[in-house]
């Protein structure tokens, strides 16, 4: 896991706080969960299973973070709410998360990389969640 030290000199002594890539991940998800468009985050085969098992209600399967000094990069797969605009959507996911990661943290957003992993109705996606909940 990478993390960021933000460093600043008081008196001769050197202060520091470090943020993880798991805190980034953290904020990218409840920024996404705002976010209109955007039904749920794509999550892995393996990311299912764990969810499963998993009491972390604060899940950040399918947002990956990289970190080098004070710059991240934030990735994510989601699944587009059919009759949105995806340039739109990406605009607006974009603007969110680099503006909350900045304002919590210090840490500055390079890029934000979407993938749009499926489009959906709201229903078929209801349904598909709660085809996924009787299968567990």
């Amino acid at each position: 896991m990478t993390e960021i030290n933000k460093n600043e000199n008081f008196a001769g002594e050197v202060s520091e706080y470090v943020v993880s890539d798991k805190v980034l991940a953290k904020i990218s998800k409840k920024v996404v969960d705002k976010v209109d468009g955007v039904l749920d985050i794509q999550r892995g085969f393996f990311d299912n299973i764990t969810s499963t098992f998993s009491t972390d209600s604060e899940s950040t399967s399918g947002i990956s973070i990289s970190q080098k000094d004070m710059d991240s990069v934030v990735e994510a797969g989601i699944i587009l709410e059919y009759g949105k605009r995806a340039e739109e959507v990406f605009r607006n996911l974009d603007k969110a998360i680099k503006t909350e990661i900045k304002n919590l943290t210090g840490i500055n957003v390079k890029a934000v990389k979407v993938n749009i992993v499926d489009i959906l109705t709201k229903e078929e996606f209801k349904k598909k969640q709660e085809q996924e909940e009787k299968n567990k």
